[in-house]
């Protein structure tokens, strides 16, 4: 499936619209829709956010939220990553019904039906909002690719592999190994 794109909205329209399994994102104003995700993908997500959720909160690091969560980057911009990290620096954007600012770290797990929406349309939204750094992860060819922002673009700092270990300078002294990460229990 595909991303459907319907009317334009305002944040607070966007903040209505019903809790109905699928994923409401505002780009400049236009609404876009995708479906709920796979388990495939559910399960990368679930991975990462117990590994690099209970790092941070044992180390005092700051905070990991997962999707479904607002994130407004502008009044009409509202993304929903699939995993971010706010470091205590930054833990003044975190609201209460939304995340009101750019995360530290973004992460989009990429599925066939939204990767291209998550590297043509949601990564230049991130370099215009400032987020420092976005972790890009393919379920599929179990990759990831860490980018870090340079002036108003995202370089490629790091790709990583089969049975490598993953490290951030964003989240010190955490290595994930990625058998971990895509440890789908026999099941993909």
């Amino acid at each position: 499936m595909s991303t459907e794109v319907i009317p334009k909205l305002t944040f607070e329209q966007l903040r209505q619209l019903p809790s109905d399994g699928k994923r409401y994102e505002l780009v400049h104003g236009e609404v876009h829709v995708t479906p709920a995700p796979a388990t495939r993908h559910q399960a990368v997500v679930q991975n990462l956010a117990l590994n690099l959720g209970s790092h941070v909160i044992k180390n005092h690091l700051g905070e990991v939220w997962t999707a479904p969560l607002d994130v407004r980057l502008s009044e009409d911009t509202v993304l929903q990553p699939d995993l971010i990290f706010i470091s205590n620096a930054r833990a003044g954007i975190i609201q209460e019904n939304w995340i009101a600012g750019s995360p530290d770290l973004v992460v989009e797990v990429l599925s066939p039906s939204t990767a291209p929406h998550d590297r043509a349309t949601k990564l230049p939204i991130y370099a215009e909002a400032k987020v420092p750094e976005v972790w890009l992860i393919d379920s599929q060819a179990k990759t990831v690719e860490i980018l870090k922002l340079q002036g108003e673009k995202y370089l490629v700092d790091a790709t990583y592999a089969g049975h490598q270990v993953l490290t951030s300078s964003l989240i010190p002294a955490r290595q994930l190994s990625l058998d971990d990460l895509f440890d789908f229990r026999g099941r993909f």
